[in-house]
């Protein structure tokens, strides 16, 4: 959705504090989070509202972009809403639907407006993307050691080909977003191969997607491709990537710290850090606030509070890590989420929020749709970088 559509939604509702917004004790929350993911957010609400004495009112849909947009039109948007993404978030500042939280505090945990002067959203939940996982009961002990050793991009391909003919489970299909799951892959290529200055510089659009760091991801996220089956890659569900990783199958898979929310079912799981230097890429879900009223400001307070993430990183199924330094590894209630949290704690000064969630969204989508294109046919990869270069030129930042 283009900043000037979407100032023109905002037009249609004024975004008073009346328009669309609850009784004065009552917040609205609109997120994708259902199931488990639902069941820990309301946990959470719940002791917001003995704490405070308002009420939280939580709705969850797959598709809340779709809805968020269609409820802007109507001028009856949710009083708060959680995006995925800081890309997104930072459209609808730039349109004017946002209240301003006030000056940013941490450039980690908030998402800036139009330049930079005010925070319109802040990290509520976060997760860990710079993971390997894999089956330990199909890999022996001596190759999962030489696995997790940090080694370079090229030592560790060679490690994983041992577990030939077919290493890696990947799935790019996905619902609403296909293409996704490959621009983490080449984003944490990116941050360990070539390093975390290279890297933010590309994401700030100081490096060009043709520039030569960016080739050499993207080839090696091509090698990924070639010995996985590129039909099977476009076709499979990102969830169902890695359900079954054992012999005569495939054996790893790149995927984020809630990985295991969604692989419950297939038994035991286990994971090494991704290959290459200490920094680590993570995801993050931004609340943002259209109606600013005390419910509201109260809720985005008490979300990230010491107490509350607690709260939310012990709940079964939330797939929650928190970025408040005041959360310890030892407070998350098993040895695996502790083990992700202490990488997290380890790079607390390295670490790098998810590339094209920071994109405008038209810059995300176009990456998207590159890594399928890539995938269908690899030797497109020059055309392909350099439609993406003109994308970016043609796209206003949002930051």
């Amino acid at each position: 959705m283009t900043v000037r559509l979407l100032a023109a939604l905002v037009l249609l509702c004024g975004l008073t504090a009346a328009c669309g917004s609850a009784p004065d004790k009552t917040v609205t929350v609109l997120g994708t989070w259902t199931g488990s993911e639902a069941d820990a957010f309301k946990a959470v609400l719940s002791e917001f509202e003995k704490e405070t004495g308002f009420k939280a009112r939580y709705t969850g849909n797959r598709d809340a972009r779709a809805l968020l947009a269609s409820e802007l039109h109507n001028g009856r948007p949710h009083d708060t809403a959680l995006f995925a993404n800081s890309g997104e978030l930072r459209s609808y500042a730039a349109a004017g639907a946002l209240r301003p939280l006030g000056p940013p505090e941490n450039d980690l945990t908030t998402a800036t407006g139009p330049r930079g002067r005010r925070s319109y959203g802040i990290v509520v939940k976060a997760s860990v993307k710079s993971l390997i996982w894999y089956d330990p009961r199909t890999i022996s002990p001596d190759l999962r050691g030489r696995l997790a050793a940090r080694q370079s991009w090229e030592g560790f391909a060679r490690t994983a080909a041992e577990l030939a003919p077919r290493p890696w489970c990947l799935g790019l299909a996905d619902r609403s977003n296909s293409g996704w799951p490959g621009t983490d892959w080449i984003e944490d290529i990116l941050l360990h191969e070539e390093g975390p200055e290279v890297y933010d510089d590309w994401v700030s659009g100081r490096l060009d997607w043709t520039s030569a760091p960016m080739r050499r991801a993207w080839q090696r996220f091509g090698s990924i491709v070639a010995g996985s089956g590129t039909r099977s890659i476009l076709t499979t569900d990102y969830e169902k990537a890695g359900a079954s990783m054992a012999p005569p199958g495939c054996r790893l898979t790149h995927a984020a710290s809630f990985f295991t929310a969604f692989q419950s079912r297939s038994g035991g799981r286990d994971f090494v850090p991704f290959p290459g230097g200490q920094a680590v890429e993570v995801g993050g879900d931004f609340l943002g606030v259209f109606h600013d009223t005390e419910p509201a400001r109260r809720l985005v307070a008490y979300l990230t509070t010491v107490r509350a993430q607690k709260k939310w990183i012990k709940q079964q199924g939330s797939g929650a890590f928190s970025l408040n330094p005041a959360v310890q590894p030892g407070d998350y209630p098993d040895a695996l989420s502790q083990r992700i949290a202490r990488i997290l704690k380890t790079a607390e000064k390295d670490v790098h929020f998810d590339a094209s969630d920071s994109m405008p969204t038209v810059m995300a989508a176009a990456f998207n749709h590159a890594v399928l294109e890539f995938t269908a046919d690899p030797r497109r990869l020059d055309t392909i970088l350099g439609a993406l270069d003109k994308v970016r030129r043609a796209t206003p930042s949002t930051t």
